[in-house]
């Protein structure tokens, strides 16, 4: 009864799936090492057969490549192994055992439980014969013969069980030492076996051997020494017709392929550039090595490709990119799991070509690439960052994530970017999707280190992969996405934080870009930027926030003969504010101008004045740029005179309106809660010592935590020395103690804030 084919479940990382088929991980190569085996490979084309293209799942285990056809176990079921036929793509289903083998040079599964060990000629599904004997002492399998050891430990003498006419026929390899320990058949070709095996044990001599055994005669006919440490996992062999090749390591050389000619007894030997555990096969007159698991590697290295050398020569030739394992075959032929950046993951079968070349064909894929790929990304197409807290998630799913990732992220409509480094996940069976947390921040007008908000608008991004080991080539993958945002108070340029306006001494007004660093905890002020000149002509410039229904906050700016022109905010940087609108004449009357805090309720920020006579009017603000305000309004009778600053500073005290705040001619600073009438409620005394600051500026919420803050430059020579007075939310302490602003500008003298 065929069992029923299992379903697949979902997985995250398809190619380290793959790649878990390999036995052992490699060494780390390092990126500067060279080959040492010739000159440099040059790529092979690799051909396609079809016919079992969609059979092997990311994850199954190939368990060897026969003649028509090849053995593999399912990723998702253990017990679930099955037998593909290459002509068609039929599949069979073996019969569940612990061990199961592809014997070597052959069609004929190795089907084991622990007493019995049995053999089917999968191309004809033929039950070839069963031994009774315990799996401990299985030494391999080549065609249609089984090998064991003698006892459990694994000495001679060896055993070869063959098909007979009355069942298996038992005979004992000659030619063996008596002292061989540790057989095992590694490999087989033509009606031969290549035995692996220790000789010398009692001595200082214990040294590890080859011999070629014929299997008509179980006779050895040849056998070599091999100089070499270490344990039976670290070296390879490969057996044909006309040579033998074996990898050896030694303290003084490192690892060499070394290849011996049968006919001729000549031995050649390649260094490798680094030591490890390779594959090595032997395909006409050519060997090949690599060093299987490359793929997930996290250097470049020589060994990670699959490399033909000729034998007859010292060309070399590059078949696949990486490889994952590897077994004989039939025909001087030999199989590999692996994969190329063209043809993408697979098991592939190197033979020779019309030319005697070796050529790599692919016999059946994954549909796995073998280049860095982009399987899926999670971008929002819009993020509000108001309600993110000005962050922005953002996860890409790579098939692979031994890279070095970076991503840029660029305002279309300003042109600002940033770009960032992305850290991997750990590697895992199903690892994690890569992941960038955005602080929302941009490098401020393309210079890498200073810093800004991020404006509204449209939003690129896009991701540079580029694999570590040096497999395929980076990976480009782009995107867009909308930003949202709410233009706070003096946030000119609409990124969320608020700026300062300077005027310098020849009337020059230029802009300057405010940025806090939560993560730092650090408040950032950028180079100036031009606004424009001819700013001479007006004695006060006041910023206002939203009073006409522009996009940007807005400035209003008092000329010397006592007329009040508005400016209405652009949100661009570059350019901040439109053409002046004239509002009106006879504003020389007021001593100081202050906007931005909303006193009436009505979600428009309001202006107020004090006259000579120190009184303070209401000017409500309108929403109309060609009627800002309405007629004003005496909202205190006397007494605002004794103040030199008054600054609107929008909700300090979390009530449902803007607040201000006085300073006097002692240095103490007052606040005044708002009531949501345009009145206020009486002054509670904040502290002394204010008379330091030159300017006290309501900026708006300079860290984004929902507060307020207050701004306050202190002018030495001409040189702005700002602290930022971070909002607390709580009237009896509005403030918390003073934070010092980076300044990056050029010596410019000022005379005036707004």
């Amino acid at each position: 009864m065929t069992r029923p084919r299992s379903t697949v479940r979902h997985r995250l990382g398809p190619i380290v799936a793959v790649v878990l088929m390999a036995t052992a991980g490699p060494a780390a190569l390092p990126a500067h090492a060279a080959t040492g085996t010739g000159s440099p490979p040059v790529a092979a084309p690799v051909a396609t057969a079809d016919a079992t293209a969609s059979l092997l799942k990311p994850g199954d285990r190939v368990l060897g490549l026969g003649r028509t056809g090849f053995l593999s176990r399912d990723a998702d079921d253990y017990t679930l192994i099955r037998w593909t036929r290459l002509a068609d793509g039929a599949v069979t289903t073996v019969p569940y055992k612990p061990r199961t083998y592809l014997s070597r040079d052959s069609d004929v599964a190795v089907l084991q439980n622990r007493d019995t060990t049995s053999l089917r000629d999968m191309a004809t599904g033929t039950d070839l014969y069963s031994v009774s004997v315990n799996w401990d002492r299985y030494a391999g399998a080549v065609g249609s013969h089984l090998f064991f050891g003698a006892d459990l430990a694994g000495h001679g003498p060896l055993d070869v069980y063959s098909p007979g006419p009355d069942g298996p026929a038992r005979r004992t390899v000659t030619g063996l030492p008596q002292d061989a320990s540790e057989l095992f058949a590694v490999a087989g070709a033509d009606g031969e076996a290549l035995v692996s095996y220790l000789s010398g044990e009692g001595t200082t001599a214990v040294a590890r051997h080859w011999a070629v055994v014929d299997l008509a005669s179980a006779a050895v006919t040849s056998s070599r020494r091999v100089p070499a440490t270490g344990s039976i996992e670290s070296y390879a062999y490969a057996l044909s017709a006309g040579y033998v090749a074996w990898t050896e390591y030694d303290s003084a050389s490192g690892t060499n392929v070394v290849v011996l000619d049968r006919s001729t007894q000549k031995v050649q030997r390649f260094p490798m550039p680094t030591a490890g555990r390779l594959l090595i096969g032997l395909v006409g007159d050519w060997v090949t090595y690599s060093r299987p698991g490359g793929l997930l590697e996290e250097e470049a290295g020589p060994l990670i490709p699959l490399t033909a050398r000729s034998l007859t020569g010292t060309t070399t030739r590059k078949l696949l990119d990486h490889t994952v394992s590897g077994f004989g075959t039939a025909g001087g032929a030999h199989g590999f799991v692996g994969g190329t950046v063209a043809g993408g993951e697979g098991l592939y079968r190197v033979a020779p070509g019309t030319d005697g070349v070796p050529v790599a064909s692919r016999l059946a894929a994954t549909g796995q690439p073998t280049q860095v790929t982009l399987l899926r990304q999670d971008v929002p197409t819009t993020v509000d960052l108001d309600r993110t807290g000005g962050k922005l998630s953002m996860a890409w799913e790579l098939s692979r994530t031994n890279v070095n990732m970076w991503v840029t992220l660029r305002n279309t409509r300003t042109g600002e970017s940033i770009t960032e480094y992305v850290e991997q996940p750990a590697r895992d069976e199903d690892p994690q999707p890569t992941r960038f947390d955005w602080n929302a921040t941009l490098n401020w007008q393309g210079s890498p280190n200073l810093w800004t908000s991020a404006s509204p608008g449209p939003y690129t991004w896009e991701i540079s992969a580029s694999p570590l080991n040096r497999v395929g080539p980076t990976l480009k993958a782009s995107g867009s996405f909308t930003v949202t945002r709410k233009t706070g108070a003096h946030d000119f340029d609409s990124d969320g934080s608020p700026d300062v306006l300077a005027r310098d001494e020849s009337g020059d007004l230029w802009l300057q870009d405010v940025h806090h660093r939560e993560e730092w905890r650090e408040t950032y002020q950028n180079p100036e930027s031009l606004v424009g000149g001819g700013w001479q002509v007006y004695d006060r410039i006041e910023a206002t926030g939203n009073i006409a229904g522009a996009a940007a906050p807005e400035i209003i700016a008092r000329d010397r003969s006592g007329v009040l022109w508005l400016y209405q905010g652009t949100g661009s940087g570059k350019a901040p504010f439109t053409t002046r609108t004239r509002i009106g004449g006879g504003w020389q009357a007021y001593t100081h101008l202050t906007g931005g805090s909303d006193l009436t309720g009505d979600g428009r920020p309001d202006l107020v004045a004090t006259d000579g006579s120190g009184r303070l009017w209401l000017y409500r603000s309108t929403g109309s740029a060609s009627a800002p305000f309405a007629a004003r309004r005496l909202i205190g009778s006397g007494g605002w005179q004794t103040y030199d600053r008054i600054a609107a500073t929008g909700n300090l005290a979390g009530g449902a309106v803007g607040d201000l705040v006085a300073r006097d001619r002692a240095g103490v600073l007052w606040l005044y809660l708002g009531k949501g009438d345009g009145t206020f409620a009486s002054r509670t005394r904040i502290g002394a010592g204010w008379q330091r600051y030159d300017d006290l500026i309501g900026s708006g919420d300079v860290d984004r935590d929902g507060k307020p803050d207050l701004y306050a430059p202190d002018v030495n020579d001409g040189i702005p020395a700002p602290l930022v007075y971070r909002g607390t939310g709580a009237w009896q302490a509005p403030f918390r103690p003073g934070e010092a602003v980076s300044l990056i500008q050029d010596s410019r003298s000022f005379n005036l804030f707004a």
